[in-house]
């Protein structure tokens, strides 16, 4: 009985990142990726929780020791630390991997890659929650913590693939900023994402409405202007 209730658990847990996995791997119109490449990006994002648990420990001592006011410290905890601490691990979980790779060969690829590794730390997180806190978290994590970090993922992605065309076609300068983007531009999301969530109410809920939308236009974007990275 308990194992059958720790098992419906896990596999409540992982249905809403394996659904949204499989939306954005069907999305990928002209060349889909290998699976061995997908599960090993998933597998990085699972093990990304080791080091960012790390670190988000080693920062949350640092802040604590310190006298700040209510504001900053809700700025420090809920926005600094989740939004570059976990984008940060995931950004270079994600270069590191796929940047050379031969099979980097479109622009939407880098849509793709992002979300399973950003998806591979959600669903252990999401994991991690629910047994700890039972299936209600997994229902509210679902509406809000999964969607976000699909979402980090599909702009971290957009800005790596755009990044990739840059360089290939020796705009060697723009890579480089917009690569620093693609790391900026989903933590201040992120960090921005969590830091409202915590006791701002209808703020929240228009920023994640406003963040559904401009996410879900540039991912069909995205996919719609999908091409070739080299020349």
């Amino acid at each position: 009985m308990i194992f059958n209730s720790i098992l419906f658990l896990i596999l409540a847990a992982l249905l809403p990142p394996l659904v949204l996995l499989g939306i954005i791997y069907r999305m990928d119109k002209i060349e889909q990726e290998p699976p061995a490449l997908l599960m090993g990006l998933f597998l990085r994002g699972v093990l990304a929780m080791f080091p960012i648990l790390v670190l988000e420990l080693l920062a949350d001592q640092f802040i604590d020791f310190f006298p700040w006011s209510t504001l900053v410290y809700l700025f420090l905890a809920y926005f600094v630390i989740p939004g570059f601490i976990e984008e940060g691990v995931k950004y270079r979980v994600l270069a590191k991997r796929t940047w050379n790779d031969p099979n980097f060969n479109y622009r939407f690829d880098a849509v793709v890659y992002a979300v399973f590794v950003s998806l591979g730390f959600a669903a252990v997180e999401n994991v991690l929650y629910v047994l700890t806190n039972g299936f209600s978290t997994a229902v509210v994590r679902a509406i809000f913590s999964i969607p976000g970090h699909a979402m980090f993922g599909v702009v971290m992605g957009a800005c790596l693939g755009t990044a990739k065309w840059m360089e290939a076609h020796r705009q060697f300068e723009q890579a480089a900023a917009l690569r620093k983007r693609t790391f900026l531009l989903p933590a201040i999301l992120h960090g921005l994402y969590d830091f409202l969530l915590v006791g701002f109410g209808w703020i929240f809920y228009l920023y994640f409405i406003g963040l559904v939308i401009y996410v879900v236009k540039l991912l069909k974007r995205s996919a719609r202007e999908d091409g070739p990275v080299t020349m």
